[in-house]
């Protein structure tokens, strides 16, 4: 059968992960619109040289992401990526060896408002423990001997602390959710090529450490303010000129 995709043959670890990853990646580049369907499973399986069972499997990691609706009998068909579970943003900012600028900034554009409002509830119902553990985390963030994604992870787990001091609920899962989404592979994939370092949240935390220390809460605020949006600044760093002098 002459090769109608640019596929390579599925690895031989977790063949089926392999497979949902690689059409993955061919529904957000496009190569399947939406509404379009997916080869059958006959033609898919000889594209990827595995058997019909890991394409299903690979098929079922696409149905629970939201990209293909499945009818018996109809095959897959491709959803629209609004549709799409919140796992696929990862991806979507960072694949194929290449990051996705727009979404980095769309992803920005929503997240940032959202963590600065975590941070003022953050400050306003603060408890001694929590400044406690923050300090903890920042000693982690300014220790030069660990690894640089060590730190990092200290960082990510700041965003987690804020959360716990509003001691609302849906702040709690939503932080855990930006913390795992910070950690992802493709969003490493992108600090490591941007060279970010995590010294640069030192001076921050301090700065906001010793505002609340002064009960200066407004001061407090705008160093928090800075600190996450250092943390995101992936987005701002690749705008293109255009972009960052419109904003």
């Amino acid at each position: 059968m002459a090769s109608t995709l640019p596929f390579r043959p599925a690895r031989r670890r977790r063949i089926h992960e392999d497979v949902a990853e690689q059409l993955r990646d061919a529904i957000l580049d496009g190569r399947f619109a939406t509404g379009s369907k997916l080869p059958p499973e006959r033609e898919l399986a000889e594209e990827f040289r595995v058997n019909r069972t890991s394409i299903r499997d690979a098929i079922k990691v696409l149905e629970g992401l939201g990209l293909v609706s499945v009818r018996q009998g109809d095959g897959a068909t491709v959803r629209p990526l609004t549709e799409a579970s919140f796992d696929v943003l990862a991806p979507m900012i960072f694949h194929g060896g290449r990051v996705n600028t727009d979404v980095v900034v769309e992803m920005a554009e929503v997240v940032m408002p959202l963590l600065f409002e975590m941070a003022r509830l953050a400050i306003a119902r603060r408890q001694p423990a929590d400044l406690v553990e923050l300090r903890r985390l920042r000693d982690l963030i300014a220790d030069g001997t660990r690894d640089r994604e060590e730190r990092f992870a200290a960082a990510r787990d700041i965003i987690v602390v804020l959360s716990d001091m509003t001691h609302n609920r849906v702040w709690q899962m939503l932080a855990r959710r930006m913390r795992a989404l910070l950690a992802s592979e493709p969003l490493r994939e992108t600090r490591r090529r941007l060279h970010r370092d995590p010294d640069r949240l030192v001076p921050i935390i301090d700065a906001s450490l010793g505002a609340i220390d002064q009960r200066r809460p407004d001061e407090a605020l705008a160093a928090l303010r800075d600190l996450i949006s250092i943390m995101g600044d992936t987005a701002m760093s690749l705008e293109t000129p255009a972009a960052a002098a419109a904003r």
